[in-house]
């Protein structure tokens, strides 16, 4: 099979793994969150927290490592140990440090929750090798049946203890589960065995190879898990359930209108790196198709987020519904920001958002450390904040690094923006004017009836030219 057959398949395989899982932990989650209060979702997410944060760590950037070294059993092995190491020193941090940490954040359940996750990086560290050499060998089909299967099989015993009343601890079980069954998969399609051979100065060096990757990913991982964290530790778990309910709603949105592209983008800026009129062109085009369809359904989420969120999850998340209508704000900056890396990647500029993300980084953990003195709503304010100022940033940047012009990008999201905007606010005024009382599942049908129906007609009114415009980009998508 050719190197671009390999690449064809392997992204169509990675893409329906991504599909499935999305959907699949989307209804798995709905049906918890109906279950399981406030309380338990924020003590779970705490403990998971510090997790993710140490899977980073344990994996060191090492999958990327195995991906791009071929053939190199000893590095393999070198990978295998020190993975192992990491993780054994992970667990023996949280089993020791759990005490301290449920008396640090007032947290009851919190010890207990990270005893039992304490496996979770010994787990990761053993699949880090597996999951490189799948990647390598362009198995996607293999790495997207253990994310399925990993996701039902754990969602459905949650699912299970939930209704059992066991609270936070099915999530626990949940994640548990799914790593260990993740791990057999992959073991399973692998024929690479350790062998028990290895040396301290092949085990820093295979460390040296990925701390570049593993800073970049702190980085990236850091600026969402810190600020669950400061949430946590300032408002409580309760605050926290609700912020991560109304972050995973929006994520939903992401998921389904940008992500699809952004996936796909990175080729087409590759291979117009070397014409930058062609650069941007391209840009532009992404940025505006995804604009057209995203932008419409973040200023709806604003308008009806409470009963988009009481019709999803349930009455008791209300607080989580006006939490997601402030996040939909950060909406009129994700179609700029989300293309904004693959562009740097593909052109051979990864250095820019690197510095980006640590300036980005700074800048939320200052905001959230502030307005998390006073609410969950003020922290959900400094997220929009936040996107707002990276935007600005990534706009300078095109301007200085690519020689972009801002102004055309401007000009390109301007009609998605002002259609959007006239939707929102006919849709308040028709909403609250003749449609005062009607329940939630009436008031999300019309939003989506109505609010379609306005856009679209503003859209073709007012700029009747760009609506054969994104419809020639969307042919062009598609080949």
């Amino acid at each position: 099979m050719t190197l671009k057959n390999k690449v064809f398949i392997g992204s169509l395989w990675s893409f329906i793994g991504n599909v499935s899982f999305q959907l699949s932990g989307l209804v798995i989650f709905i049906i918890l969150s109906r279950i399981l209060s406030p309380v338990d979702f924020g003590t779970a997410a705490l403990a998971i927290v510090f997790v993710e944060l140490t899977n980073t760590i344990t994996r060191y950037g090492l999958v990327e490592v195995v991906v791009r070294n071929k053939n190199n059993l000893n590095l393999e092995n070198s990978v295998f140990f020190s993975t192992i190491l990491i993780g054994i020193v992970s667990a023996s941090f949280f089993i020791i440090a759990s005490p301290y940490l449920e008396v640090l954040f007032e947290a009851p359940g919190l010890a207990i929750s990270l005893q039992l996750l304490s496996i979770v990086p010994v787990i990761q560290a053993l699949s880090t090798v597996p999951e490189g050499l799948l990647k390598r060998d362009f198995k996607f089909k293999e790495l997207a049946i253990r994310l399925l299967l990993s996701s039902l099989f754990s969602g459905a015993v949650a699912i299970y203890f939930a209704y059992a009343s066991y609270g936070f601890y099915s999530l626990i079980i949940q994640k548990i589960l799914s790593i260990f069954l993740s791990l057999l998969l992959v073991w399973k399609a692998i024929s690479w065995r350790p062998v028990l051979s290895f040396s301290v100065t092949g085990i820093l060096n295979t460390l040296k190879q990925g701390q570049p990757i593993l800073l970049s990913s702190l980085v990236g991982q850091g600026i969402f898990r810190f600020v669950e964290l400061i949430i946590g530790f300032f408002l409580g778990v309760v605050a926290l359930g609700y912020f991560k309910i109304a972050g995973k709603l929006l994520d939903v949105i992401v998921q389904f209108t940008i992500r699809p592209i952004v996936d796909v983008s990175f080729s087409a800026f590759a291979n117009l790196q070397s014409d930058s009129n062609e650069l941007e062109a391209c840009f532009t085009k992404f940025i505006t198709t995804t604009a057209l369809f995203a932008l419409p359904i973040f200023v709806g989420g604003f308008v009806i987020g409470d009963e988009m969120v009481y019709l999803v999850f349930g009455d008791k998340w209300s607080e989580s519904g006006v939490i997601f209508s402030i996040l939909c704000l950060s909406g009129f900056s994700a179609s700029l920001n989300y293309f904004f890396a693959p562009l740097c990647h593909a052109t051979h500029n990864s250095h820019i958002p690197f510095r980006l993300r640590i300036v980005e980084f700074i800048v939320v953990i200052a905001l959230v450390s502030v307005f998390s003195q006073y609410s969950i709503y003020h922290v959900a304010y400094s997220n929009v904040v936040t996107a707002t100022i990276l935007s600005l940033g990534m706009l300078l940047i095109l301007k200085k690094k690519f020689c972009f012009s801002i102004n055309v990008v401007i000009k390109a999201l301007l009609p998605s923006i002002v259609s959007s905007l006239m939707m929102g606010g006919l849709l308040y005024i028709v909403l609250y004017l003749f449609f005062t009382d009607p329940t939630p599942t009436l008031k999300v049908t019309l939003s989506v009836l109505i609010g379609c129906s306005i856009y679209f007609l503003i859209y073709k009114v007012i700029f009747p030219e760009r609506v054969q415009e994104i419809l020639n980009n969307l042919k062009n998508l598609k080949g």
